[in-house]
């Protein structure tokens, strides 16, 4: 559902924490409070997705500039070098959601505990099983024996209250760091520990959120922003970048010709990732992958060869004031992360993104991740997209994009249009695009589900993907 707004507008996937953050703004608070609240509630009503056990990333407009945060987690120190099963204790990197709630925590006007406090009642009171967290309930695997008793027998409807978690909460209220040092880390660490996972308190304790610079192209009119490694940021520029050197947008959207060519750029570009993505502290950022030079000679290449997991739950909103415009990502990786909990938190499985070559396991090490928020400017307006979609964010931020740029949609009518991806054995696409492909549903939240924001003149759009239970709430 999309909404217009002259002052202030959030969209999510979910339909309490629109709420909530529309509340926030409501009583005064800027787009950082709300998105500390989005997000507390949504890591509460959507643990499929995200939540205290997983990672963080945001992009903020303010008055001050472009702002970027990475907080993704990095792997034990003695993590090993043995290949990671994809839900094993070793799977698990350390949560950085928390930590970046503690860095936005400075652009924030209110106190922490009232922001927080929302998650904190859904949880000790409990929360009725919205729709999508029953689908990921049913289609999962008995997880742990602690995720059975939680959530394995709940459906749409069922009252679920998680009062473990809202005593983490109510800790973090008075100081984010005691989820990474002190008497709760301790608690969280053991907790890891007794089911087999190497974490060490260290491992926590010395892990801090980061402030980054964004990598950039030009599209078009606009320039596009996107989180550089070790997310797959890249990626997407990379796609955007090819298809700009093509003419295939002056095709009609649902060409066979375009589409097969969208497919082959695609699949070049995540031969590229999987090669030379990684940890920048471990590698070089592969500024190369943005050079005509380069991009001139791939585009000559066959392609189709890449590796492209498409399962994984994430969950991504947008929020604005009269000043500030906020993208913000937050994640488990697969549904329900690695299954392990503590204290009700649900554990990432972000573990399984290691590989090898560069991006092999290695103590201290940020996988590459599959997160990452566009960010474009240009016409004098200012655009915000972001999706769940795993392996998948690089195509589906490329297609609708080039929907809002090159076949004139509006915001709302780019994140609504048919979709198809390439999921590196076949091409699947939405059944309304009218193409030869493996069909989906007409509106299939498996080719992602996109949240999008756009600001001009001080006016805001904000689009919540029909694909999912979310909405969008002028303020």
């Amino acid at each position: 559902m999309p909404a217009a707004a002259g002052k202030k507008i959030v969209a999510s996937q979910n339909y309490v924490a629109s709420h909530v953050g529309a509340k926030i703004l409501e009583e005064g608070g800027n787009a950082f409070d709300a998105a500390i609240a989005i997000s507390a509630v949504l890591s509460v009503v959507v643990p499929h997705t995200s939540g205290l056990g997983g990672d963080g990333l945001l992009i903020a407009r303010t008055p001050e500039g472009l702002l970027s945060f990475n907080s993704t987690g990095w792997a034990p120190k003695n993590i090993g070098s043995d290949r990671i099963e994809k839900r094993s204790p070793r799977s698990i990197v350390v949560p950085g959601l928390v930590d970046l709630w503690r860095m936005i925590e400075d652009y924030t006007t209110m106190d922490l505990r009232k922001l927080l406090d929302p998650a904190i009642n859904l949880a000790v009171n409990g929360f009725y099983v919205g729709r999508a967290l029953h689908h990921a309930i049913v289609s999962s695997e008995k997880l742990s024996p602690e995720w059975q008793q939680l959530y394995g027998d709940k459906r749409f409807g069922d009252l679920i209250k998680t009062r473990g978690l809202a005593e983490v909460l109510k800790k973090i209220a008075r100081d984010p760091r005691s989820f990474y040092e002190g008497e709760l880390a301790e608690e969280l660490v053991k907790g890891l520990r007794e089911k087999g996972s190497p974490m060490e308190l260290e491992d926590f304790s010395q892990f801090k959120a980061e402030k980054v610079n964004l990598l950039k192209t030009d599209y078009k009119d606009y320039t596009v922003y996107e989180f550089p490694p070790n997310t797959q940021g890249i990626t997407t520029l990379e796609i955007l970048k090819m298809v700009d050197m093509t003419d295939i947008n002056k095709l009609p959207y649902n060409d066979v010709r375009r589409i097969n060519e969208h497919v082959r750029i695609s699949s070049l570009a995540y031969e590229d990732r999987d090669q030379y993505v990684a940890d920048p502290k471990y590698y070089p950022v592969p500024h190369f992958l943005l050079e005509k030079s380069f991009l001139t000679q791939r585009l000559m290449d066959v392609g189709m060869e890449a590796k492209v997991k498409p399962d994984g739950d994430t969950t991504f909103f947008v929020v604005a004031d009269e000043e500030n415009k906020i993208g913000m990502i937050q994640s488990v990786f697969q549904s329900f992360g690695s299954g392990i909990m503590v204290k009700d938190i649900v554990f990432n499985n972000r573990g399984d993104n290691f590989t090898e070559g560069r991006n092999k396991p290695e103590g201290r090490k940020r996988p590459l991740h599959t997160l990452s928020i566009l960010y474009a400017e240009g016409r004098d307006e200012e655009i915000i997209i972001g999706c769940a979609g795993a392996d998948l964010r690089p195509q589906i931020h490329s297609e609708v994009f080039e929907y809002y740029v090159d076949y004139m949609m509006e915001i709302d009518e780019a994140v609504n249009a048919p979709r198809f991806m390439f999921t590196g054995n076949k091409v699947i696409a939405e059944s309304r695009l009218g193409t030869p492909s493996t069909k989906l549903e007409p509106f299939s939240p498996q080719v992602g589900i996109v949240q999008a924001l756009k600001s001009k003149k001080g006016m805001h759009i904000g689009a919540a993907d029909p694909r999912s239970e979310g909405t969008a709430i002028p303020v």
